[in-house]
């Protein structure tokens, strides 16, 4: 027997659910490499992004096999892996990171409140801002129980640095709680959107 999510009805077993969930991973990844290739950037760009690409199969991967022991949480390790792939094929023209306690896009967390930290820097005379990710979304989220997300309304004002803290509450523990936050930034210059891209992190409470 395994944890009877809502959609279990997909596989005959846990094991099953993640075979099939590594292997779309691995498969989806050709696509994503295929747009690099179509992208004809120079050639250490065109590495960097297949590097990181790889990378991110094999973190997604290993942490479907460790930590994903219910569908809802398989599935959202999926997601965030291509979410992860999507944004390291489209390039991130102006630097964002998100970290916490010195990780930054898998992070194993105390079962405590996150505090991430979103740095943004953007190109020479123009300015950044977080942005919602969608027209209902602040954010892309899913996690495995409830959480409750803070953050400061300053972060939408468009500045030079973008330096603030987005705190994630869980409300209802689980063991291993699974947590995929995606964060939006904007680049503007004289306050006319030019650029935006997310940042996905994937985090394990535990």
């Amino acid at each position: 027997m395994f944890a009877s999510d809502r959609d279990s009805e997909r596989a005959t077993s846990i094991e099953d659910y993640q075979n099939t969930c590594t292997e779309f991973i691995q498969d989806i990844s050709k696509d994503y490499r295929d747009w690099i290739e179509r992208y004809q950037l120079p050639k250490d760009e065109e590495v960097q992004r297949n590097t990181g690409i790889d990378d991110t199969v094999s973190k997604t991967n290993e942490c479907i096999f460790k930590f994903g022991n219910t569908i809802k949480k398989i599935d959202i390790i999926m997601n965030d892996g291509i979410n992860k792939m999507a944004e390291i094929t489209a390039g991130y023209p102006f630097q964002i990171d998100v970290s916490s306690i010195s990780q930054k896009r898998y992070i194993i967390h105390g079962e405590k409140s996150i505090k991430l930290n979103l740095r943004s820097y953007p190109r020479q005379m123009r300015r950044v801002r977080l942005c919602n990710y969608d027209k209902d979304n602040i954010f892309l989220l899913s996690s495995s129980n409830k959480i409750d997300v803070k953050y400061s309304k300053t972060s939408f004002e468009s500045s030079d640095l973008l330096n603030e803290f987005i705190v994630i509450n869980p409300i209802q523990f689980d063991n291993e709680e699974v947590i995929s936050i995606t964060i939006k930034v904007e680049e503007l210059e004289n306050e006319v959107v030019k650029e935006s891209r997310g940042y996905t992190t994937l985090i394990i409470a535990r």
